[in-house]
């Protein structure tokens, strides 16, 4: 009999534990357990931790007692400082908070539940930020159908661009084929008119060298004759003390060392020495100067008198000038032949239409390149992303502009400097799985002081115009850009399907 009665009041109490466990939402899973996971909890004489390292009498779950490593055996406790509790938050969206949270007297889920038993009455607002969201939810998808509906613009914009890019390549290739036998004619006509140039030129330079050499050996030996003061057909210490533009220290005199020194090491100078070693430096020295302007042309008689006479004294020693004649004829060369100057020109049309041709092939080159480039590149399943490339977005933040240039590089320049500084260059798509295009990747940029090189991500939201709104450095050297675009809004159907999912 006491058996029987012991059992009866055990049954009670189990059911009004059961009944305590549904009031609280959870139906018969324990407090904390998502719905999702009621299966994993399905009451038993074991409980199994959720990572597979133990098993426990199931009584032990919820029993504020940490058992399992993972924390999984206490969802409804702070027991773990690693597991989880699940707010069922009716009305708004469920989440799940830290362990540490539950009980500790600060209301995290809307509907209270976290603090069932701390004490602190927390008012269920799960129905007032249900209609919040909702009312965001429909303000967001007006943004997204708007959108959308430039997106599928872009994405025609983006296939026709494809399109004719790919299209073009064949005609850009066909173009520079027919290029080729061209400039092959244009280089072979340049280097034939080069070597009759080259012939022309040499003959009639070799010509000029030879008659250059005579007038300057015409213009030297009366030079030489006049620093020969005693007519012996050399010069010597004594021949250039004489001339006094050789007193290098401007003492009124020249010195033996001062003469010695525009000998070039040896103890007289023949004419033929003379004209190798010394000529063209002397020359320069003695070439006479132009005399300087009076501001008064009258002087009176005594001193003029006085002055014919120091120059007549002065002619005696002073370097003798040198023709101007002469150094014209062997400086200044005469223009080439009227026969040579015809090569010349030919040469010199041959050459602009070898480089002209070379330009249009280089240009051809090139644009096949980047045609090649555009079209290989991923710009979305409806190329969307296409029309964008090459745009640059700015941002003015505090003391610095930010430029995203879209699938280029990121930049950041200091207002009062002329200079960026590079965060970035275009690397790739960087979402997850998931959603790939919602992050671009931007890196080996400018090496930071001691540190890495700057790098860039570029988080993308949907909006109804690309636009930069956010630029920070959440880490050293390592930037972190948002910008909307109406090329990351997705299909509206969609879009309702996932926020009836989540409300």
């Amino acid at each position: 009999m006491k058996k029987i009665l012991l059992s009866l009041i055990l049954t009670v109490i189990l059911i009004k534990i059961g009944a305590a466990e549904e009031d609280h939402g959870y139906g018969n899973r324990p407090r904390g357990v998502p719905l999702s996971k009621a299966a994993l909890y399905l009451e038993k004489d074991e409980f199994e931790c959720l990572d597979g390292s133990q098993k426990i009498p199931y009584e032990r779950v919820n029993d504020d007692y940490c058992d399992c490593a993972d924390g999984s055996d206490e969802p409804g406790t702070s027991a773990c400082p690693n597991g989880r509790f699940h707010c069922i938050n009716l009305g708004y969206k469920p989440m799940d908070i830290y362990s540490s949270r539950v009980n500790d007297f600060i209301c995290d889920c809307c509907d209270g539940s976290d603090e069932w038993d701390s004490g602190v009455q927390c008012p269920n607002v799960c129905s007032q930020m249900g209609a919040q969201a909702r009312k965001e939810a429909e303000e967001y998808k007006k943004v997204v159908a708007a959108g959308f509906t430039k997106r599928s613009e872009l994405a025609k914009e983006g296939e026709k661009l494809v399109k004719e890019k790919t299209s073009g390549i064949d005609e850009l290739k066909k173009e520079l084929e027919e290029l080729q036998p061209l400039k092959t004619a244009v280089e072979t006509k340049k280097n034939e008119a080069e070597e009759k140039e080259r012939a022309a030129k040499e003959a009639e330079d070799k010509i000029w060298e030879e008659k250059k050499k005579e007038l300057k050996r015409a213009a030297a030996q009366p030079f030489f004759a006049k620093l020969d003061s005693d007519g012996d057909n050399k010069l010597t210490v004594e021949d250039f003390k004489k001339i006094i533009e050789f007193d290098t220290d401007g003492n009124g005199e020249v010195s033996d060392d001062e003469a010695k020194s525009y000998m070039n090491g040896v103890e007289e100078l023949d004419f033929e020495t003379f004209f190798e070693k010394s000529f063209d430096e002397l020359r320069v020295i003695l070439k006479p100067k132009e005399p300087e302007k009076k501001e008064s042309t009258e002087e009176p008689k005594a001193e003029k008198e006085e002055n014919d006479e120091g120059e007549d004294l002065e002619d005696e020693y002073s370097a003798p000038p040198e023709s101007e004649r002469a150094e014209d004829e062997w400086e200044k060369r005469p223009p080439y032949s009227e026969a040579t100057q015809k090569l010349i020109d030919e040469a010199t049309q041959a050459r602009n239409d070898f480089h002209e041709t070379l330009r249009k092939v280089s240009d051809l080159e090139v644009k096949i390149r980047d045609a090649e480039q555009f079209i290989e590149f991923d710009y979305g399943p409806d190329h969307a992303w296409a029309a964008l490339k090459g745009q640059c977005f700015d941002l003015d933040e505090n003391q610095y502009t930010y430029r995203l240039c879209m699938f280029d590089k990121t930049t950041q320049k200091d207002r009062n400097s002329h200079h960026d500084v590079s965060l970035g260059y275009w690397n790739s798509w960087a979402g997850p799985e998931s959603d790939k295009y919602s992050v671009q990747r931007y890196d080996r940029g400018q090496s930071c002081w001691n540190g890495p090189e700057r790098s860039t991500n570029v988080e993308i939201k949907c909006g109804e115009e690309t636009k930069l709104l956010e630029a920070s450095e959440p880490a050293k050297c390592e930037y972190k850009f948002v910008i909307t675009s109406p090329a990351a809004c997705q299909d509206p159907a969609k879009l309702e399907e996932n926020y009836h999912s989540e409300l």
